[in-house]
């Protein structure tokens, strides 16, 4: 498992999404711990509400409707939005109405901490936001807009909810579902990433791998074509440079068997014909006799040379030519080589002359080689 590029790309890709996910979650949870950030969604709603009932009251009012009918369309308000409706004095904040069923909060006086009109939905200057700490010990936000010059007289409606805690302030957000869905479209993302990216690097390498079965299957005019990302085309590059110079060497190694071939079936065809000669008494005289071995022997040494010099080709070309470093004097080099030759070039009526400086210097080297 997840042996392949286009795997490990997805995996390095959902890893990344998993911890951006969770970085931005505590970064929430960090931020909606805070008091005044938790206060925001629920004041908006209140003031929604709060817009909505005024206007409802304010028609209710023009049209002459009588004291239990706008408590009415306030508890129906209340119930219909889950939140609690008060009718306070504007000026002692003693509690007229509550639309509770138990009214519990009923002549209680609203002793609230006022919040920072930061946190209100409302530019109005007559929009009021506080905390109240209820008589059962509960915490509520309470919200309220004057509406004295209604007609209703020194009286504010107040709309209240429970202080959200951080629990209910990411249920009403909905974070859960807006992290399932943002996580989806990562990952479907993460996977068309990944599926773009790793074919734009492992088309060319599977190519780079056909290529190099070709080879060994003895294909050596194999060039790829420079594509993908810069990376991968200096490896193409490298791979199609190796290509033409084994391709070069198997060329060489090919004309130097043919040649060898060659040096080697003229000695060999020489030794076959002298040999074949005196098997069947063709060469009958002492001289022609003489003459056949004589060649056997040339033509032998001169295999035996050829074979030296292939192995020692051989030696070279594996790093396991050991030469015999010395000071040699090219004078009594030469003179030497002189020597071992004139035999034989006087026999095939060559004249060899040897004519060196006096002062040839000494080098450093395998005088047998």
């Amino acid at each position: 498992m997840f042996k392949t590029l286009r795997s490990r790309l997805l995996l390095s890709y959902i890893l990344v999404v998993i911890v951006a996910l969770l970085v931005v979650a505590v970064a929430i949870i960090a931020i909606g711990v805070q008091p005044g950030v938790r206060y925001v969604p629920a004041l908006q709603r209140l003031d929604t509400i709060s817009r909505a009932s005024r206007n409802e009251l304010v028609r209710l009012r023009a049209s002459g409707a009588d004291r239990e009918a706008i408590l009415q369309v306030l508890a129906d308000t209340a119930v219909q939005n889950n939140t609690r409706i008060l009718i306070a004095d504007a000026d002692t904040a003693r509690v007229l109405y509550d639309s509770s069923p138990d009214q519990s909060w009923q002549g209680l006086t609203l002793d609230f901490a006022e919040l920072p009109r930061r946190l209100l939905p409302s530019t109005d200057p007559n929009t009021i936001a506080g905390r109240f700490h209820a008589p059962d010990g509960s915490n509520w936000l309470l919200y309220t807009r004057a509406i004295s010059s209604s007609g209703f007289g020194p009286q504010v409606v107040v709309y209240t909810v429970p202080e959200p805690s951080p629990f209910a302030f990411f249920r009403e957000l909905d974070l859960g579902s807006v992290f399932i869905r943002a996580g989806a479209i990562a990952l479907l993302l993460s996977v068309l990433l990944a599926y773009w990216i790793s074919r734009s690097v492992a088309r060319p390498l599977q190519k780079m791998a056909g290529a190099a079965e070709s080879i060994a299957q003895g294909e050596y005019n194999q060039q790829l074509p420079l594509e993908g990302p810069e990376e991968v085309q200096r490896v193409a590059a490298s791979f199609n440079s190796m290509s033409q110079q084994v391709e070069t060497a198997h060329q060489a190694q090919r004309d130097f068997v043919a040649n060898v071939s060659h040096d080697l079936k003229t000695p060999i065809t020489s030794i076959r014909g002298w040999s074949q000669a005196l098997l069947d008494g063709t060469a009958v005289t002492p001289e022609d006799q003489q003459q056949a071995a004589t060649i056997i022997h040339n033509e032998s040494e001169r295999m035996e040379r050829m074979v030296a010099q292939l192995l020692d080709l051989a030696r070279i070309e594996s790093g396991q030519l050991v030469l015999n470093m010395e000071l040699v004097d090219l004078g009594e080099l030469l003179t030497a080589v002189h020597h071992s030759l004139a035999i034989r070039a006087t026999e095939n009526q060559i004249h060899l002359t040897l004519n060196t400086a006096p002062d040839l210097p000494l080098i450093r080297g395998d005088a047998d080689r």
